[in-house]
């Protein structure tokens, strides 16, 4: 049931992966790893106010990552590894996360555009379909502002500085910095200096994370926090809403027992912005698991001030997946969208049927 509660993080994701090769004669072997997700979709959207789209019903939909990875333990027992992550889908930063780590008895020390300590760290709810917080896929169109995720993304694969502590009596800490937010994964930072003072832009970002993973009586909890504060470099220019620093805190939990797994997560954010901007998103769910089976029912709740009131979004999935194999999964959704746009006076309402196949590598 841990592996099951581990899973719902990113970081449980990392840890399922293919292992990184061992090393030989001292030098790093590179291992291969990741994932590919391919559905089909069918979706009904329609509009409730001025203006009108037609999208196409039917879609097929992918996404996958190719993972190389290496890693080497020195006679001082230090671990050494290194892992970088190709889009195996064409895309704008083709060259995802890219990385090298150290790692001790005393730690884990992360250098390189991996996502931050407290997104990491968090717990959502738990999902048995595609899910609703941050999904690789998302078979929606989204028009309103409102917050789609509980997790603290606001650097997302900006090149940072992370450190996490030994896990001591289920606890574990973690900590980022990011220099600036413009150095992204696909930005080699070889030579040259990050701009400052830009209009609308954030530097210097710290982010804490903390987590407590432990199982009592048959009962396996995991409760997660976190927190992430950003320096505006200049207000943003003239016409747009006044910014300020950026300011987030996270929490989340799950609860997993004879099968179920039942949980949920919330964030607050000011959206970096002096007035207008507050979002809270907060979603929950269970999930039952036996065998290769699992089922599940997932709700996610989205609000974001605007200058024109209030966006709102409401999504719901009913899930369920079945494991062929350790390292392929069969996965069907039926999902329902409200999204409200305060702006223009305009609700949508959708639904849409998703399957497909998921295969770890």
């Amino acid at each position: 049931m841990k592996k099951v509660l581990m899973g719902t993080t990113a970081i449980g994701a990392v840890a399922l992966m293919a292992g990184p090769a061992a090393a030989q004669d001292g030098k790093i072997s590179l291992g291969v790893g990741g994932y590919y997700e391919n559905f089909f979709t069918f979706v009904e959207q329609d509009f409730d106010g001025p203006g009108d789209n037609d999208y196409n019903q039917f879609n097929v939909r992918q996404e996958g990552e190719i993972h190389f990875t290496g890693e080497t333990t020195l006679d001082n027992g230090l671990t050494v590894g290194f892992q970088a992550q190709l889009e195996a889908i064409t895309q704008g930063d083709q060259i995802d996360e890219t990385f090298l780590y150290f790692e001790g008895s005393w730690g884990r020390l992360v250098m390189g555009s991996e996502n931050s300590a407290p997104y990491l760290m968090q717990y959502t709810a738990p999902s048995a379909g595609l899910g609703l917080n941050d999904p690789n896929i998302a078979p929606f169109q989204q028009n309103s502002d409102a917050g789609t995720s509980t997790l603290l993304n606001q650097v997302s694969d900006s090149n940072k500085i992370t450190y996490f502590t030994p896990r001591f009596a289920g606890f574990q800490l973690g900590a980022s910095y990011t220099p600036n937010i413009d150095a992204t994964g696909g930005d080699r930072q070889s030579s040259g200096l990050n701009t400052d003072e830009d209009p609308g832009d954030y530097n210097n970002f710290f982010g804490g994370g903390a987590n407590f993973v432990e199982s009592f009586n048959g009962f396996d909890v995991a409760v997660a926090g976190g927190i992430e504060y950003g320096m505006e470099e200049e207000d943003a220019l003239v016409g747009n809403p006044e910014t300020d620093d950026f300011l987030a805190f996270s929490g989340g939990v799950n609860v997993g027992f004879a099968g179920f797994t039942v949980g949920g997560s919330v964030l607050h954010s000011n959206g970096g912005l002096d007035d207008d901007g507050d979002t809270l998103v907060w979603d929950v769910g269970a999930t039952y698991g036996q065998g290769p089976w699992e089922v599940g029912v997932t709700y996610l709740n989205g609000e974001t001030e605007t200058v024109g009131g209030d966006d709102q979004l409401h999504r719901v999935e009913l899930g369920a997946n079945y494991r062929l194999s350790p390292g392929v999964r069969v996965i069907g959704a039926l999902q329902y969208s409200d999204d409200e746009d305060s702006s223009e006076d305009r609700e949508e309402d959708a639904w849409g049927v998703i399957i497909g196949t998921r295969l770890d590598f």
